[in-house]
């Protein structure tokens, strides 16, 4: 009972988080203390994700601190309510990754595919909203980790010269029964969130590509639960600005240190 509590709980925790997404330019106080080699990376940076990416559409979100820190024109096309990567039957087809990159034609699916043929970066960040649905973290048919492998390889035909980033999941926590339940602990059938981060670390080593293990550096704790996440899902303002600094370091120290990027 207390499994499918958990389950249910995650589920419309991303379900209700949809609300409208307006692309903010205001620079946050984040550019004021930036390192000055931060704003040598130049190029246009496409971004798909999820609602930790845009939740918050404002100056203190994700996207307006990572813009603050670089030169970076960054294009978010993470959207709200279950963003993932995995298609099947009635999963969130509309916000499936390989959905709007093979098959869907909508609008807005045209227009972020053109982003991606546009890109200089493409930044892959999913894995939550997967664990929350009990999709399986790898293994043979629609799991995490073969979805992620084929938006990968999917986004390198269409781009051969983006270089593609993958953020893996964040430990974020459910209330249930008046404790903080950590995402490290919550197996809806799918595999636990250490399942999702190995499936990411996989794909990156396969494709040799730059994996930012966001966990690391956004870490969960019982005795202060709600310093990064103000909901359990998604992140404060403290939190959007610590994701965005180690996402630009990491970046800057993967592609940009000894003044010699990579390809």
């Amino acid at each position: 009972m207390r499994h499918r509590l958990i389950a249910a709980v995650m589920v419309l925790m991303l379900i209700l988080s949809g609300c409208g997404h307006a692309r903010s330019s205001v620079q946050t106080a984040s550019s004021a203390s930036a390192p000055s080699k931060y704003k040598a990376m130049t190029g246009k940076v496409v971004v798909f994700g999820t609602s930790i990416w845009a939740i918050e559409p404002g100056p203190e979100g994700v996207e307006a601190n990572f813009e603050a820190l670089t030169s970076f024109d960054v294009t978010d096309n993470s959207r709200l309510g279950g963003m993932a990567t995995r298609i099947e039957g009635d999963y969130f087809e509309e916000v499936s990754l390989v959905s709007i990159l093979l098959y869907n034609d909508d609008k807005y699916s045209k227009r972020m595919r053109q982003d991606v043929l546009e890109a200089d970066y493409v930044i892959v960040a999913f894995g939550g909203n997967d664990q929350a649905k009990g999709v399986p973290a790898s293994g043979t048919g629609n799991s995490f980790e073969n979805a992620l492998q084929l938006s990968v390889s999917t986004i390198k035909e269409m781009n051969p010269q983006a270089r593609i980033i993958l953020i893996s999941p964040l430990n974020g926590w459910l209330p249930v029964d008046g404790e903080y339940i950590p995402f490290a602990d919550i197996d809806n059938g799918g595999g636990k969130l250490a399942d999702y981060i190995a499936a990411v670390e996989r794909v990156a080593d396969r494709e040799k590509l730059l994996c930012v293990k966001m966990s690391e550096a956004i870490v969960f704790s019982k005795d202060d639960p709600m310093r990064y996440f103000k909901d359990g899902s998604h992140l404060t303002p403290e939190g959007s600005r610590l994701y965005a600094e180690y996402l630009t370091k990491q970046i800057y120290e993967y592609y940009y240190s000894n003044s010699q990027a990579k390809a």
